[in-house]
């Protein structure tokens, strides 16, 4: 049963409605080779957004620094291989193919890598929002945490 605080909340946004969630992954590349990290997110989300933030450009010269999130380890289906080794902001577009609403369903784990190849010893750090909408009930509940590992 809502409380009365649930209940004037949703009396006030309308029933049906979510509450935003944003969670950022900061991934260091130092080298080349792959950079991978998970984020937790609550079951049953939308996604709403990935953006990429690059705060100062990858130092050595990197041919790529590359940049994917999936459902899966090194996997695409979400936003493949954008190139973010320059300083800037990229709104990253989500795969056609991806559908926002009903694609994560029960998906809690997303998968964000960096691949750095070519230059000499790339070093540096690739941030990743994710920006997500959840059902109040169940992102109350959540707890969400990302961590980053180097393979």
């Amino acid at each position: 049963m809502a409380s009365e605080d649930q209940f004037l909340n949703i009396a006030h946004r309308g029933a049906g409605s979510r509450l935003g969630s944003r969670q950022l992954l900061p991934l260091t590349v130092n080298g080349n080779g792959t950079v991978s990290g998970i984020m937790t997110l609550p079951a049953g989300c939308w996604l709403h957004s990935v953006a990429i933030e690059t705060p100062s450009a990858i130092s050595g010269t990197p041919t790529s620094a590359l940049v994917r999130v999936g459902i899966s380890l090194a996997g695409q289906e979400i936003v493949a291989d954008v190139d973010a080794k320059a300083q800037g902001h990229i709104a990253a577009t989500i795969v056609a193919g991806f559908d926002a609403v009903a694609g994560l369903g029960n998906v809690t784990s997303l998968f964000l890598q960096a691949v750095t190849s070519g230059g000499t010893a790339p070093a540096g750090t690739i941030n990743i929002l994710v920006t997500s909408c959840c059902e109040e009930s169940v992102q109350e509940s959540a707890q969400p945490a990302a961590q980053q590992r180097s393979s």
